[in-house]
């Protein structure tokens, strides 16, 4: 016979009573017991993203950004930040400020609540981002540090109850920390140290030094692990120009193709969450379309949903066909502007930046 879980029913009470704290925890803590929204960033430190550098940027420098960057790892790797500053730089006849935020795991809740933070404390004119769609509808590993309930409960409104479940949960995960961190604050991590954690990992300078961006130089990984192939400095040289790179119009014949198939539910609600927030400061918000791999033969322009009806108001979208992008190139050519089948190296960076950057300086500057 198995011994009863408890001798006692005071003991069995008592456990009780603690689970209750521990799922009321959230209710409990409200906004007045956690810790200052800067300890979610320093809890984190280099790995899974530059957080460091996000925390930098964020809550120690005070200037206002001509251009933010922003987005989990395909912005992360896909854009030249500096060649961007310069270009604007020269346009504007003034420095420039253009940075990168960017860290690992996509979701459009956890880019709603970085850029919250990011426009609580400097004054952004344009926010450009991608398709935060993560596969399988999978959800970011660090949302018990993102989302906290005592200061985020009303953002769920709307959702159904099994979303605002997911985050609640999310919400007791993440408490322990959040406690920790009220009595006793995070270290911070160095934000230039030598060796760095990039040249470490990916071959590439500082983070620092490229604006919040990684500079790659690693090969073809073909299994999705460490197994990185030498890099090989490649410039491709294909037909296409900066002129092939579109911005959607609903009166022109752009090669934008939309998907049909409804969002989930915490997607299209985060997505219209961060809408509203630029909306609200003022930003202009420009979806670009970062090409994979698998999109290399593509002809047209491929997007999950018609976003014009998510973000409305000062929004752009703007892409460059495939097709055009990668024409020409052999298969081994393209691979040697990968890190992976999702991600851009070195080669990759320094080649897609380019092409859209005119667009990009075209909606900046004022885009009818």
């Amino acid at each position: 016979m198995m011994r009863p879980a408890f001798s006692s029913t005071k003991q069995a009470a008592a456990f009780a009573f603690l689970m209750l704290v521990v799922l009321l925890s959230p209710v409990l803590a409200g906004k007045k017991f956690l810790p200052p929204r800067e300890e979610v960033y320093t809890s984190l430190g280099w790995n899974g993203g530059p957080y460091p550098w996000i925390y930098n940027q964020i809550f120690e420098e005070t200037n206002d950004i001509d251009i933010a960057f922003i987005g989990s790892s395909r912005i992360l790797h896909g854009i030249d930040t500096p060649y961007v500053q310069a270009k604007l730089s020269a346009e504007l006849g003034r420095p420039a400020v253009v940075r990168t935020f960017a860290w690992g795991g996509p979701g459009f809740d956890v880019l709603y609540f970085i850029t919250r933070d990011l426009l609580a404390h400097r004054k952004v004119r344009m926010l450009v981002f991608y398709d935060e769609n993560p596969a399988g509808n999978a959800r970011n590993a660090q949302m018990p540090a993102w989302f906290r309930f005592g200061e985020g409960s009303g953002l769920l409104s709307g959702l159904p109850c099994r979303e605002q479940c997911i985050f609640y949960f999310a919400a007791i995960i993440g408490m322990p920390r959040n406690l920790l961190d009220l009595v006793r604050t995070n270290l911070l991590a160095p934000l230039i140290s030598d060796p760095n954690y990039w040249e470490q990992h990916y071959g590439s300078a500082s983070i620092v030094k490229f604006l919040g961006t990684i500079c790659a130089e690693l090969g073809f990984n073909h299994d999705l692990g460490v197994h990185f192939t030498d890099f090989t400095p490649f410039s491709p040289r294909t037909p296409v120009t900066p002129a092939d790179t579109e911005i959607y119009s609903p009166a022109g014949s752009n090669d934008f193709e939309f998907g049909t198939e409804p969002l989930p539910a915490w997607q299209a609600h985060f997505a219209g969450v961060v809408a509203n927030l630029a909306r609200t400061n003022g930003c202009k918000m420009v979806m670009l379309n970062i090409p994979v791999l698998a999109d290399a033969p593509e002809m047209v322009i491929r997007e999950r949903t018609f976003w014009p009806r998510i973000f409305p108001g000062d929004f752009w979208l703007i892409g460059v066909p495939p097709a055009k992008l990668f024409g020409g190139l052999t298969d081994q050519e393209l691979h040697w502007l990968f890190i992976n089948s999702g991600h851009f190296n070195k080669n990759g960076m320094k080649y897609f930046t380019p092409l859209i950057t005119p667009a990009l300086l075209q909606i900046y500057e004022g885009h009818d």
